[in-house]
């Protein structure tokens, strides 16, 4: 048993979130097909995201959502957060799960692009992102964590799979404070920039997948294709703006509140073909106060025509860090690390494979270096 957006009536963007809403005090289930029979076309268009409770499941079977051009919105989101929500209460069992051929896709002409240190502007040079609010009384001129594609805050138990996402506004995935999930089978699609009109737009911050503040117990299985900004960047900066405000890179807040925000037991497997076109295709980055412990990288291959590849910072504030049988083309870079241990790792390049000095609580193994 399931609701449909096919059995109500309104905009797409209604009907998607009533058939939500019918589901979560009903069947626990949403399918979004292929075909809206109401309207008769193949594309679900929606003006604002689709918003999630706990205990629901959203098939996405076969379809193409695509942000319309009045969107300044997420794709979807959990229904626990957003602007003006400054306490969020936590959610749990969320799927989002793609049957089949599914994308998400970005605006063709977006209102809002970029992280919240971007300007808006409808002629972009670097540091600022293409929007057609740009210069808009009463609409916010920066960027912020509306542009992000999918984004859970709070919510224990998830599911993310089997979805493309191509040109997205900011980041494509980002969890925050959220525990015991599975993101897999994820495509990242993105070229920093959009064509308007025969011209190219620049877009900022199309990072691939954000693990932010309070992140635990979470696997991210077979991901591939190609960012912007980081493939995946996990860590946090505190910038002092609590939940619900705008101008800011996440809708739970940036204020670190402790050990209940550590980020730790994070498990990135099985990556394919992917790489950043012009930052790292991954970062960890513990800014401040912020403690990450048990990440694990194994079994990835990195695309050449990545910008960069493994890059760890602030390394005082890591522990037990294990990456193993990894394809790479650009240096691991993990330069002050302590406890960890680099395995089996092929970096096909010039130069040292590796920034990492062995100790005793750091173990290198089977390093090698292939000439191109």
């Amino acid at each position: 048993l399931y609701t449909s957006p096919n059995m109500f009536r309104g905009t797409q963007t209604e009907r998607i979130q009533q058939a939500v809403n019918e589901a979560a005090v009903t069947t626990g289930k949403v399918i979004i097909p292929k075909t809206d029979l109401v309207e008769n076309t193949q594309v679900w268009f929606i003006d604002n995201a689709i918003l999630l409770p706990g205990n629901i499941e959203l098939e996405l079977h076969n379809c193409k959502i695509k942000l319309s051009n009045q969107c300044r919105d997420n794709f979807i989101r959990s229904a626990n957060s957003g602007l003006g929500i400054s306490d969020i209460l936590p959610l749990q069992n969320i799927k989002i799960i793609g049957v089949g051929n599914v994308l998400l896709e970005g605006a063709d002409n977006p209102r809002a692009t970029g992280d919240h240190n971007k300007t808006l502007s409808l002629n972009p040079r670097p540091g600022t992102s293409y929007g057609t609010d740009a210069g808009k009384a009463n609409e916010n001129q920066k960027g912020g964590w509306r542009n992000h594609g999918i984004i859970l805050a709070h919510v224990d138990k998830f599911e993310i799979s089997g979805i493309t996402m191509k040109d997205y506004h900011g980041h494509g995935i980002v969890l925050e404070r959220s525990s015991n999930g599975i993101v897999k089978n994820i495509t990242f699609n993105v070229r920093e920039s959009i064509t308007v009109e025969g011209v190219n737009k620049l877009i900022l911050n199309q990072d691939g997948i954000g693990v932010r503040f309070g992140c635990h117990d979470i696997i991210i299985d077979n991901c591939r294709g190609k960012s912007g900004d980081d493939f995946i960047n996990i860590g946090l900066t505190d910038t002092g703006v609590g939940a619900g405000i705008e101008n800011v890179n996440v809708v739970s807040g940036s204020i670190y509140r402790g050990d209940i925000d550590n980020i730790h037991n994070i498990y990135l497997q099985n990556w394919q073909d992917f790489y950043s076109i012009s930052h790292r295709a991954i970062r960890i980055m513990p800014v401040g106060k912020l403690q990450i412990r048990n990440i694990f990288i194994e079994n990835t291959t990195m695309n050449p025509l990545s910008k960069r590849g493994l890059n760890v910072q602030y390394t005082s504030n890591i522990k037990r860090l294990f990456v193993r049988n990894i394809v790479t083309y650009k240096p691991v870079s993990a330069n002050g690390i302590q406890d960890a241990s680099f395995r089996d790792i092929l970096y096909i390049g010039s130069g040292n494979a590796i920034d990492v000095e062995e100790s005793e609580s750091v173990v290198i193994d089977n390093v090698r270096t292939v000439n191109n």
